[in-house]
């Protein structure tokens, strides 16, 4: 990109460049705004306000932004600075600063993407794979965002580390009109199902990086490992190693008190869920309480809580639904 030519009586005008591609400029409008330049300088350093600072701080703040999935060029459009300042930032070993870039960059907020930049992918891919599991093609999703399938399908994937803002909403407007609706996409929900992805309900926060989905609400322990198995849902990681601890714990039973320890566990996981269904049904008869007031009044996330009662509904209504 061609940065533009410095006015006159800047001091980049009276500079120069050092290739020669634009030779000093000594009009006296550049010579007047060299020694104005000057003298600004020596004001500042009198008043403890040096050119160059401590660019430590300045590249810590860069580090945090490019955390949250910014990218240089974000951070740079934010800061009204050249992508180029932050490159060599982050490249050279203990670097100076100028003091004025390095305010603009401080002032950058983590996490701030711009409508025209780019943002993070992971909530999209995860709404996405949320929308297969509810048996959401791609081919009606695609349709109802204006997104090719194939873009869609690539999404899904995985392979696309940022979107953009429109994609992104486009992504969020489908979730809102389809999540309470059943899909009819078998192949859809096969490929979830196959993957291993996620249903919409099962995130707390769905666009936070290190969240990790909850899928019965006992994720992590072996209520939760059984839960998997009752309900056929793919097995997540940390049910797989509650349930190789719970293994080891009981490693000096006999093989038949083994196996019937393995019975009740399964047992409680089956009763619980469905006893939970039940009580919430109850609980928001009465009081008329929503599901979030109601997963906290009986102690659960609303995510389980939501699940559980899908998994098993009540009447005629919510089986059909």
């Amino acid at each position: 990109m061609t940065r533009p030519i410095p006015p006159h009586g800047s001091q980049g005008r009276y500079k120069g460049t050092l290739s020669g591609s634009r030779p000093p400029c000594r009009c006296p409008k550049c010579v007047a705004g060299a020694s104005r330049a000057g003298q600004e300088r020596t004001l500042d350093r009198l008043a403890g306000r040096p050119r160059r600072i401590d660019a430590a701080p300045i590249i810590a703040h860069l580090h945090k932004c490019i955390a949250t999935g910014m990218s240089q060029c974000l951070i740079a459009r934010h800061a009204d600075i050249d992508q180029s300042t932050i490159s060599r930032l982050l490249q050279r070993p203990n670097p100076k600063c100028q003091r004025t870039q390095g305010e603009r960059i401080l002032a950058v907020r983590p996490g701030d993407f711009s409508t025209q930049g780019m943002r993070p992918s992971i909530g999209t891919v995860r709404r996405i794979r949320g929308l297969y599991a509810a048996g959401h093609g791609p081919r009606k999703v695609g349709q109802m965002m204006g997104i090719a399938e194939t873009r869609l399908i690539d999404m899904a994937r995985g392979i696309c580390e940022h979107v953009t803002l429109k994609t992104d909403l486009a992504v969020r407007e489908a979730v809102a009109s389809l999540h309470a609706q059943p899909g009819t996409d078998v192949q859809a929900r096969a490929r979830a199902l196959r993957e291993g992805w996620p249903p919409l309900g099962a995130w707390d926060d769905i666009d936070d990086p290190n969240a990790v989905p909850e899928w019965t609400g006992f994720c992590g322990t072996d209520r939760g490992y059984w839960a998997h198995r009752n309900q056929q849902l793919p097995m997540c990681d940390r049910c797989t190693k509650a349930h190789e601890a719970w293994l080891d714990k009981h490693a000096d039973l006999t093989v038949q008190e083994l196996n019937q320890a393995r019975f009740r566990a399964r047992a409680a996981a089956s009763h619980r869920e469905a006893d939970l269904a039940h009580d919430a049904r109850e609980l928001m008869r009465v009081s008329g309480l929503d599901v979030a007031l109601a997963a906290e009044r009986l102690d659960v996330t609303r995510q389980h809580l939501q699940q559980a009662l899908v998994r098993h509904p009540d009447t005629e209504t919510e089986l059909a639904a």
